[in-house]
């Protein structure tokens, strides 16, 4: 069974608030402690946090991913829905990758946040997860088993264009993904408190106590 639990519309709001100033890496692991992530998450592989991200997005907003991705040939905009279910099922768990290397985690993530570049933060990654002197010559080579190690650390989406029948794999970022779905959620939430407190008074913590439902029905009452 899973750790993770739905977020309440004052958890969403709290998570948000911090974030604002947080990295992604920083976001993704206060969104699991949130959700009840009852140990260290920085200490789980990079897929593991992504799994259980998803779990999370799918307790708190639901089993339908809506996303618009722009064709790279045309550039129509196309709508893709995935499915929760599926992208957990297409985790794989990490696995030891053998000598001298250990799969990246989510704290060495964290580490490599504040990177001035791409190239810099890899060195930065690999210097962390390999045992001794990082041979510049086999960046690549340990890159590439650090992947396979770990293949739930990255997602592919498989799209094709209606419009000109173009076809492409397009990375799907979950951490991004998910933050993006909490800043909207937290602005949603902001304006409907705004509204009923200035309509009937209540302060945010009475707003936010009233589930979903209720506070949709007040909200057709006042018009907003």
């Amino acid at each position: 069974m899973s750790c993770m639990r739905e977020l309440s519309a004052a958890e969403i709001l709290g998570v948000w608030e911090r974030g604002r100033s947080g990295t992604l890496p920083e976001r993704a692991l206060d969104l699991l402690a949130a959700g009840g992530h009852p140990e260290t998450p920085e200490l789980l592989s990079v897929g593991e946090r992504d799994a259980l991200l998803v779990e999370l997005r799918e307790l708190t907003f639901g089993p339908s991913l809506e996303a618009v991705v722009e064709c790279p040939s045309c550039g129509e905009p196309l709508e893709v829905t995935l499915r929760a279910a599926d992208l957990l099922e297409e985790r794989t768990a990490a696995v030891d990758p053998g000598g001298s290397l250990r799969v990246p985690t989510a704290g060495d993530l964290l580490a490599v946040a504040g990177a001035a570049s791409v190239e810099e933060g890899r060195r930065i990654l690999l210097e962390r997860v390999v045992d001794g002197a990082l041979d510049p010559g086999l960046e690549d080579t340990i890159a590439e088993r650090l992947a396979r190690a770990d293949p739930g650390a990255w997602t592919e989406l498989a799209l094709s264009c209606p419009e000109c029948a173009a076809v492409w794999s397009a990375p799907f970022d979950i951490v991004s993904f998910v933050c993006a779905e909490l800043d909207a959620a937290a602005r949603r939430l902001v304006d409907e408190v705004h509204s009923l407190a200035s309509a009937y008074g209540w302060t945010e913590s009475e707003v936010l106590a009233l589930s979903p439902a209720r506070r949709g029905a007040y909200l057709e009452l006042v018009g907003a």
